[in-house]
């Protein structure tokens, strides 16, 4: 998080909530991060609730208004197409301004009861090889490291790093979101030195094969990126 994020917490809305981060003096600074799945139709039909976009938009317009610096969220699912990834972010990179923009295919985690609109491994890098064509990828302010985008592209080719990805409640059971217990007790008491305890790659797991969410995979691109 950038080190001049303002304190406190934003106006509340459907689909927001906080990201926690460091100041330059150690202080923690959180700010609002709102979760859009498309423009209007797309994701009042992705929440199932009416009138929810509209309200998300008047909650960044508002945390903007207020000095705070606003991050948003977006998955696709299988019924996108890289005109619409490309409607969405521009429209929150042109229109709203966010300061900037987490993306992610949608993670078919076994738990949940809809499994049908999840995109394959395949079908996840054509859509973002289509969608980031002619220099969109460049021009967008997405918040991920190169190396993740390049993996989306299909570019990359990373395994999933398990509980990647710290929470103010605990750790989040990131890529490939595999109810494994043991993995999490010897995670805890330090018994792996190297924390890309799954080692599955994208597709190789049949509990977790089209699953290549940010959440499992930047944490790897950013060992990467660092030569680990």
């Amino acid at each position: 998080m950038a080190p001049d994020a303002h304190r406190g917490s934003g106006p509340s809305g459907p689909g927001q909530g906080s990201r926690i981060g460091v100041g330059a003096g150690g202080e923690p600074l959180i700010h609002p991060e709102v979760h859009l799945d498309g423009l209007r139709e797309r994701h009042d039909a992705s929440v199932d609730h009416a009138g929810t976009f509209n309200e998300a938009v008047e909650a960044i317009r508002e945390s903007q208004r207020r000095g705070f610096r606003v991050t948003t969220n977006t998955t696709f699912f299988n019924t996108g197409a890289p005109q619409t990834v490309r409607e969405v972010l521009d429209f929150l990179n042109d229109d709203l301004r966010v300061d900037q923009m987490m993306i992610s295919p949608a993670y078919a985690y076994w738990k949940a009861p809809d499994q049908e609109h999840f995109l394959g491994v395949e079908q996840t890098r054509q859509l973002f090889r289509q969608a980031f064509a002619d220099g969109h990828r460049r021009r967008w302010r997405l918040n991920h490291s190169p190396l993740f985008l390049d993996f989306l592209e299909g570019k990359a080719d990373f395994s999933g790093t398990a509980w990647g990805i710290p929470e103010l409640l605990g750790l989040r059971l990131a890529a490939p979101l595999l109810p494994d217990e043991r993995q999490l007790r010897q995670h805890l008491q330090g018994a792996h030195q190297d924390h890309r305890l799954a080692g599955v790659r994208a597709g190789s797991d049949p509990r977790c094969a089209n699953s290549m969410a940010h959440c499992g995979y930047e944490p790897t691109a950013v060992l990467a990126t660092m030569g680990r």
